[in-house]
């Protein structure tokens, strides 16, 4: 696993457990979703102007949460959870938020954690993008809104 520091530092608005269990979840999803050897990167970056969300399209390999009530005001901090694994299937796609929803086994696990994700993402006013590809990994970044510190 990589994980990539800020080159500067930035104060959220969110709970510093909420950010802790959105990237735990994240991660930890990222780094099971393949018995084979894979990497794992969590990156970092301060975004100065606001997205164009006219870019950010559901699909069937995209999954925008939180339009309507993200706070879309730079700066910004989109933190990535980029993996190598095998992607998420189309079917699957549109199922990831759900409450329960897992692709293990019913031994294997409660579920992906992302209904968590997506409910804290929400309080915090922020968004967040899932693209994957089968078989060229996936990446799952959260916009938060941020200030920077000098």
């Amino acid at each position: 696993m990589i994980i990539q520091q800020l080159p500067e530092d930035v104060a959220l608005n969110i709970n510093g457990t909420d950010l802790i269990q959105i990237l735990l979840n994240l991660t930890t999803n990222a780094l099971l979703c393949s018995s084979q050897a894979h990497r794992v990167e969590v990156v970092g970056e301060v975004v100065s102007v606001p997205l164009d969300m006219e870019r950010f399209e559901d699909g069937p390999n995209d999954r925008i949460i939180n339009r309507d009530s993200f706070n879309n005001s730079a700066p910004l901090l989109a933190l990535s959870v980029k993996d190598n694994g095998p992607g998420i299937p189309v079917e699957v796609m549109p199922k990831l938020f759900e409450a329960y929803f897992t692709t293990r086994p019913s031994s294997g696990g409660t579920g992906l954690g992302l209904c968590i994700v997506q409910r804290l993402v929400k309080e915090a006013h922020g968004a967040l993008h899932v693209h994957s590809h089968p078989g060229n990994g996936t990446v799952f970044t959260v916009y938060l809104p941020a200030v920077v510190s000098n």
